[in-house]
């Protein structure tokens, strides 16, 4: 998609009499930028964005530069927004002054002491009627009302954007079925999950989309306890049948979209996408349960990427975590 020109700064006053083709937006993330451009000098707004929605955060993935100081990555808790307050049907899309429709305490400082005054709050829904995020945007002051050309351009650009984003999500789910194939060249020999080869490419993958989409995404570090034990009283083949075992428990206790692999002798690691902080310590609690349950001693630990901290990283701190859980059953 090398050839595809970027619409996004295109502005409303382009002249008519230009010529040439008017392509295509390469990706979400382009148009996105496109509609946030578009809405500003639409409405004349002070801050516009294009957001995700996480549990209960909300994720700015596009934003225009503003006195709100807001970028993108930046986060607030949904509750304490506007948005939040529409995707509730407690406040309307459109609001010229926001003392006419919500209490004084609900209106979003965002960090600042500028206020909120106007708002615009468009929900992005994705094929499966599911709420993906916003078209949003705030102003200090009050504004006049909208004029219905205005409203309906923003409700079409919502919509379109909509539709490019479920149509390359549909893609990306496609993709990643593919992927997932063609992880099956990269499986341990031993127990036919990802070896580290595959996991180090996995991860690579999960973390630019994550950055993309402001996906969430944790990862988990399981070491086996007694290997060396089972290995040099039992022999090897003990061994191997303890990490076939674990291997076994540990693919069966996940999810079916999570990322398992056998990254060592005795290490494996999980990859988890959409999951709270909660969550995971529930799943690291059921891991450790089922393989307790089989017989199988072992430590975990777990790490969650956040805007400054990648899925590698979240692997170091998982790997950290097991390594402190393993010292405090076996101290030096």
């Amino acid at each position: 998609m090398g050839d595809v020109y970027d619409n996004s700064n295109i502005g409303l006053h382009t002249s008519s009499g230009l010529r040439g083709p008017i392509f295509p937006f390469s990706d979400f993330s382009t148009a996105s930028k496109a509609v946030v451009s578009f809405l500003h000098q639409l409405t004349e707004f002070e801050l516009c964005a294009v957001t995700r929605i996480d549990e209960n955060e909300f994720l700015f993935l596009s934003v225009n530069e503003s006195a709100y100081k807001i970028k993108p990555g930046d986060s607030l808790p949904l509750d304490g927004t506007l948005c939040g307050r529409v995707l509730e049907g407690k406040c309307p899309r459109f609001v010229g002054s926001t003392s006419n429709c919500v209490e004084a305490d609900a209106l979003s400082q965002i960090g600042l002491d500028l206020g909120v005054k106007a708002h615009i709050g468009i929900p992005l829904v994705l094929a499966d009627k599911s709420v993906f995020g916003t078209i949003c945007a705030i102003n200090p002051d009050p504004v006049p009302d909208l004029t219905a050309l205005q409203v309906g351009a923003i409700e079409l650009a919502a919509r379109m954007l909509s539709t490019i984003l479920s149509l390359e999500l549909q893609s990306l789910d496609q993709r990643r079925s593919y992927e997932r194939a063609k992880m099956e060249s990269e499986s341990d020999e031993l127990t036919s999950l990802l070896n580290r080869r595959g996991w180090d490419r996995a991860l690579r993958e999960e973390d630019i989309l994550c950055s993309q989409y402001g996906f969430s995404a944790s990862v988990m570090v399981i070491d086996l306890d007694n290997l060396k034990i089972v290995n040099d009283t039992q022999g090897h083949k003990a061994g191997d049948d303890l990490i076939r075992k674990a291997a076994e428990i540990i693919e069966q206790t996940c999810r079916a979209d999570d990322v398992v692999a056998r990254t060592g002798g005795d290490e494996f690691a999980v990859l988890t996408k959409g999951i709270s902080q909660e969550g995971l310590r529930a799943f690291a609690r059921r891991i450790r349960i089922a393989l307790m349950v089989a017989g199988v001693s072992a430590s975990v630990g777990t790490g969650t990427r956040n805007v400054a901290k990648s899925l590698a990283d979240a692997w170091t701190e998982a790997d950290e975590a097991m390594y402190v859980s393993k010292r405090s059953k076996f101290p030096s």
